[in-house]
């Protein structure tokens, strides 16, 4: 078995990359796939939990692990006959990645038509690849899913129409997946008091069929592209009947985000840049994965408290987000040696906070391309999070490791 998948990967590093395409009169297939081998090492302080660690040793300040092979790794195909393209993408930690018909309009790229899940457009991230490719989000960059949606777009603006509430894997908002804990006081069959708990499913109390709309322009020149973005999401929660613990409510939720991002030439030498500000970020998982522990609980605007008469419900207290990042790039060996910098910083605030939730964070990596296709990057990773939003001290990371990229 072992041979038999070396020789696979031998033969794949074989073929250029041009040539994995068929072409029948108007019809064509592109196959394309993206391999990703990683390890890396994590040293976190007492105060902070390693990210999306799959080994950890020493009470969790140790980690060690491969993240992108399984989360990454990608194999894809389009199919096109004339106007119409269709997409099909599958991957080891989501099966169906990406599905999608899309329709460029009088055959012109830049005026099309899309249905599917794709990632949604209100983003722009780069640079890193640790964490699984997490390419500086949460700590100045803003987090990209894959979503059901229906989207325009002509001459680089874009609208989309997502459908937040269907879920397939990583496409989830997070306010669909949320669960409240409450307590009350009864008694055993003995009479005896005590104190219970049970949860409620935020889902369960959701109206579930409102989409969120996004917007993006992307104006491109020849050294130069900056993307405007913004999404905006509302989250109904209503319960018509009160039942013994939880009380009758009927709130929602608004959540927004305005950004831009984009790059620039100069020579040899590149520059990314972001920046964000909006509201309530966490419930469409625009604030991504990477936060974690008490720090990423606050920034949920949405809570479940007791009132005067026992009952509990829905309470929201909104929650302001803003950050950004900058890059720079060189460009080496005729481009076959790119190494990049980065730094970030993050920042949510909020009246019911006890201080604001800051958070700053580097990398440092370099991309040798062996080939065309396939790549090594070594890379190193700093995410300090400078406090948190209980006044407590959130601890760092440091994250050291390799990546092996096979694309064709």
């Amino acid at each position: 078995m072992r041979k038999l998948i070396f020789s696979w990967l031998m033969a794949l590093c074989a073929v250029p990359v041009f040539a994995v395409e068929f072409t029948s009169g108007d019809f064509k297939a592109n196959i394309y796939g993206n391999l990703y081998a990683d390890a890396f090492y994590t040293y976190s302080s007492k105060e902070a939990t390693p990210i999306f660690s799959s080994t950890l040793i020493g009470g969790g300040q140790h980690s060690f692990g491969s993240y992108a092979f399984v989360g990454s790794s990608n194999f894809g195909v389009t199919m096109s006959y004339k106007n119409v393209s269709g997409t099909i993408e599958a991957g080891l930690g989501d099966p169906v990645r990406k599905f999608y018909l899309k329709y460029n309009i009088n055959g012109q790229s830049d005026h099309y038509f899309l249905a599917g899940r794709d990632n949604n457009i209100a983003f722009y991230n780069y640079g890193q690849l640790s964490n699984d490719g997490q390419c500086m989000i949460d700590y100045g960059a803003v987090a990209n899913k894959r979503k059901l949606q229906f989207r325009y777009g002509i001459r680089g603006f874009e609208i989309a129409i997502v459908m937040p509430q269907i879920g397939f894997g990583s496409g989830d908002d997070l306010a669909y997946k949320d669960s409240f804990e409450y307590s009350y006081q009864t008694t055993d069959a003995s009479s005896n008091p005590f104190t219970a708990y049970d949860t409620i499913d935020s889902a369960s109390y959701m109206f579930n069929f409102i989409p969120r709309l996004e917007l993006a322009y992307t104006l491109s020149k020849d050294n130069f592209n900056i993307k405007f973005f913004g999404s905006y999401g509302a989250y109904m929660y209503h319960n018509e009947n009160a039942s013994e613990h939880i009380d009758a409510f009927d709130k929602t939720a608004h959540m927004f985000y305005v950004g831009f991002g984009g790059s620039a030439n100069f020579g040899n030498s590149f520059l990314n840049y972001v920046g964000y500000f909006g509201q309530n970020m966490y419930l469409s998982n625009a604030q991504g994965d990477y936060r974690t522990g008490m720090s990423k609980i606050m920034l949920n605007p949405v809570s479940l408290i007791q009132q005067a008469n026992g009952r509990y419900t829905i309470d929201i207290n909104d929650i302001y987000s803003a950050g950004g990042s900058l890059g720079y790039g060189y460009k080496a060996l005729d481009g076959k040696l790119v190494s990049q910098l980065g730094i970030g910083y993050s920042a949510s605030f909020a009246s019911h906070y006890a201080d604001a939730d800051q958070n700053i964070g580097a990398f440092l990596n370099t991309q040798y391309f062996v080939t065309d296709w396939f790549s090594i990057v070594p890379e190193l990773a700093l995410f300090y999070n400078l406090s948190g939003a209980d006044g407590k001290a959130q601890g760092y990371s440091v994250v050291a490791g390799l990546v092996a990229v096979l694309s064709f």
